[in-house]
C-alpha cells in the first residue's frame, strides 16, 4: 500500500481571500516572497510599469502610427515595386512578393505579335472593318475598299476550280499576250484559251487539244 505525506501550509506562507478587499484588485509581487495588492483603477485606465512596480494611469494618446507607414509620408519604409508586364496569357497567381503595390500602380499592357501574346486595339476601327496586325503586334481596321486596294487578285494566287462572276461584267481586261507564233505554240492548250500573238496583232482561242 503506497504511502504519501503533504506538508501542511501555515497562514504565513499562502496569500488567502482575505487580502481581496475590492472587486478588481489584482496582486504583484514586491520583492521576494512578499506580495502586494495593487487596487483597480478607474475605467479606461490602462496598466503601466514605472521603475518595476505596476500602476493604473490614464491611456495615452495613441501615436501617429499608421502615417509612418504610408508610402510618402513615412518616406516610403514599406517596400512597393514596379507592376509587372501583362506580357500574355497566364494562369491567375497570388504571388511570392513581400513588396506591396502602390493603390494608383498601373500595370503595362505590352503587344507582340509572339505566341499567346496580348494584342490590343490601334487605330479607331468602325463596325464591319477587317481586322489586321500591325508592325507591333496591335489590330487596326480596314475597310473593304481599303483591304481590296491592298490584297489584289495576284495577291490571293491562282483559282484552282472555275470562278463564277455570277452574270457579272469583266471591264478593262487585257487577254494574255505571247511576242509571235512560237511562244503563242509553247502555251499549254486549253480549249478557251485566248491570247493575243503580238507581231500580227492577231488574235486566237484555242478550239481543240488533243
Amino acid at each position: 500500500m503506497a504511502v504519501t505525506w503533504r506538508k501542511l501550509a501555515y497562514e504565513d506562507d499562502v496569500v488567502t481571500k482575505a487580502i481581496f478587499t475590492a472587486s478588481g484588485d489584482i496582486l504583484y509581487a514586491n520583492g521576494v516572497g512578499t506580495v502586494t495588492v495593487l487596487p483597480k483603477g478607474t475605467d479606461t485606465n490602462v496598466l503601466t510599469l514605472s521603475g518595476g512596480i505596476p500602476s493604473w494611469a490614464a491611456a495615452g494618446a495613441p501615436g501617429a502610427h499608421k502615417d509612418t507607414h504610408d508610402p510618402e509620408d513615412g518616406a516610403d519604409p514599406l517596400d512597393t515595386a514596379a507592376p509587372g508586364e501583362l506580357a500574355g496569357v497566364q494562369a491567375s497567381a497570388i504571388g511570392t512578393s513581400h513588396s506591396l503595390a502602390r493603390a494608383d500602380h498601373a500595370h503595362q499592357i505590352q503587344e507582340s505579335m509572339a505566341d499567346n501574346h496580348l494584342v490590343t486595339v490601334n487605330g479607331t476601327p468602325v463596325e464591319n472593318d477587317m481586322a489586321r496586325f500591325t508592325a507591333t503586334g496591335g489590330l487596326d481596321g480596314l475597310t473593304y475598299a481599303e483591304l481590296a486596294a491592298l490584297m489584289a487578285l495576284d495577291d490571293i494566287g491562282a483559282p484552282d476550280a472555275a470562278v463564277d462572276f455570277a452574270g457579272q461584267q469583266i471591264t478593262n481586261p487585257i487577254i494574255h499576250q505571247v511576242a509571235d507564233n512560237t511562244a503563242l505554240l509553247l502555251l499549254t492548250p486549253v480549249v478557251g484559251k485566248i491570247a493575243m500573238q503580238v507581231d500580227t496583232l492577231a488574235a486566237y482561242i484555242c478550239t481543240a487539244s488533243v
